[in-house]
Formats: C-alpha cells, structure tokens, sequence
C-alpha cells in the first residue's frame, strides 16, 4: 500500500515535472535600455565642448580641459558651459557692435 502511494506520487509528480515548459530563449530584438543610457550621458557629458567646437568658439580648448577634466564634478560642467557662453571679444581687427538684450 505504502509502494503503491510512492510510485503514484512519483509518477504525478514526474507529469508536473514535464508539463512545465522551459521558458524560451532571449531573441535579442530591440536595443539594450544600458547602451543607450551610456551614449545619451556621454553626450551629455561632453556637451559643453561639443557647442563650443560647433560654435567656433576661440576658447575651445580650455572649454575642452574643464569639461573632460572637471565635468565629472557638476560644477565643472556648469563651468565649462558658462565658459562656452560667456563673451569673447572680437578678433583684432573687427569692431565691436553693442547688443541690449530684448532688442
């Protein structure tokens, strides 16, 4: 009586075992949510010296050095974009013409 219970538990149990399906292979569609993370905060990142370079601004290379070297630091980056958009004299030669803000 006792082996008859056991076997049957076994056999039951055997049945469970194997209607249970293994769950299917990663297909790999789509783009990875961490690759697209670290792109967009690279881009971030260096994003003072990309406007300045863009820019043509005179002072690229420091804005560059502040950036790579303190950007890590949020207020280096904050340095480096005020430094990107503060004023820059102009070149020798060319006049300065004065701007008022609103006009």
């Amino acid at each position: 009586m006792i082996l008859l219970r056991v076997t049957q538990s076994l056999d039951s149990a055997a049945r469970a075992a194997s209607a249970v399906e293994a769950p299917a292979p990663y297909s790999g569609g789509g783009l990875p949510k961490g690759g697209i993370m670290i792109v967009i905060s690279i881009a971030l990142y260096v994003l003072p010296t990309l406007l300045a370079w863009k820019s043509g601004h005179r002072r690229v290379g420091k804005i560059a050095l502040v950036n790579l070297l303190l950007g890590w630091t949020v207020i280096g980056w904050i340095a480096a974009m005020v430094m990107m958009y503060i004023y820059t004299p102009p070149p020798d030669g060319e006049v300065d013409v004065p701007h008022t803000p609103g006009q």
